[in-house]
């Protein structure tokens, strides 16, 4: 006798799919979720963070948080379209029901958000990833008056918070 759940049941209402996720880095998982066929793949995102305890990045919309399929343990490419339904998906030839949650190191500087290319970045270059001119405005951490030197690298975080004030404290000779 075959003791495998069923990837798929029928309910009263809708067909249920079941999936696995687990966040890639740091690994985490998986976690086993049931989903309505039809639930979009962003879904699949916002349900696999909320069950390993991470939360979506908050902006920009739509997420900047990378949503992959794991196909032998292989991290395919970052899925585009999340609001695909689950079940045109799974269709696709090469598919699986594992998925991969890719965490990014969403920032904020004042209102704007961005995403740290680099586990480490300097001010300068984090005034300049988010539009702002370092000769314009000098970074500091939220509450401190102190500025943060200019060519200094900090380690970026998930969820880190920066001001930018205009005062031209770099661009001063």
């Amino acid at each position: 006798m075959d003791t495998q759940e069923p990837i798929e049941s029928k309910s009263a209402d809708s067909a249920v799919v079941k999936v696995s996720v687990q966040v890639l880095e740091p690994h985490q998982g998986p976690y086993h979720l049931e989903l309505e066929r039809e639930a979009p793949l962003a879904e699949v995102l916002e349900r696999g963070l909320e069950k390993s305890g991470n939360q979506l990045s908050p902006e920009p919309r739509p997420p900047v948080d990378k949503l992959h399929n794991l196909r032998h343990d292989q991290v395919g490419p970052a899925i585009t379209d999340l609001e695909e339904p689950l079940w045109k998906y799974l269709r696709e030839p090469h598919t699986t029901h594992d998925f991969g949650i890719e965490l990014v190191r969403a920032f904020r500087v004042n209102t704007r958000w961005a995403v740290a290319p680099e586990p480490q970045m300097t001010p300068r270059q984090i005034l300049g990833l988010v539009g702002l001119d370092y000769q314009q405005y000098t970074l500091y951490r939220p509450g401190s008056s102190d500025p943060l030197p200019l060519d200094s690298p900090i380690e970026m975080k998930r969820g880190e918070v920066f001001e930018a004030q205009r005062d031209g404290k770099y661009g001063a000779a």
